[in-house]
């Protein structure tokens, strides 16, 4: 059985990766954290999971208490999960990063696109972008997974074979959803 946390979990990505993980046959919830409702029950919070988790409290966030998990899902703001993954990268068996933070491999365009400046440029070698369609095998493995969002995932699963048929120019593609 995968022993999962969840950073953020009181939040709407946090609450769905609960509901997520409920129906996961191997994998269980083994530490969640929500700072502003720490010592709140996630059933109280979200009555759809008490059936699931009617133990469950929210934490507040302890990098200690993650040591040693299988996996953990940082379902916080961009900067949020900046400030967080390197604290758990390389101390739990992987890092799932829902924001932007890990996204792109060139720190300097982070004002540009996500309006914050990058200050972990070295942990972003070590991101793998986690579109299994696209990058299973390089997903093997990965101690940091940077996860896509849903515009650029419907964007690319749709273009990509067009692509690779030579249909579609790889230039001057506009994508607007």
């Amino acid at each position: 059985m995968l022993r999962a946390g969840i950073i953020g979990a009181s939040g709407y990505t946090g609450a769905e990766l609960l509901r997520t993980i409920a129906q996961h046959p191997g994998m269980e919830v083994a530490y969640a954290t929500g700072d502003t409702q720490a010592g709140t029950r996630a059933a109280a919070l979200y009555p759809s999971l008490a059936a699931h988790y009617p133990g469950l409290v929210f934490e507040s966030f302890d990098p200690a208490r993650a040591d040693g998990l299988d996996v953990v899902f940082l379902g916080l703001p961009h900067e949020a999960s900046l400030a967080l993954a390197p604290q758990l990268v390389g101390t739990v068996g992987c890092v799932v990063d829902l924001s932007a933070a890990y996204r792109l491999k060139d720190a300097s365009l982070y004002p540009q696109w996500y309006g914050f400046t990058h200050d972990q440029p070295g942990l972003l070698g070590d991101a793998v972008y986690g579109l299994p369609e696209r990058h299973r095998s390089e997903l093997k493995g990965a101690g940091l997974v940077a996860t896509p969002g849903c515009h650029v995932t419907a964007a690319t699963l749709a273009l990509a074979p067009l692509v690779e048929r030579g249909l579609v120019a790889t230039t001057g593609i506009v994508v607007n959803s």
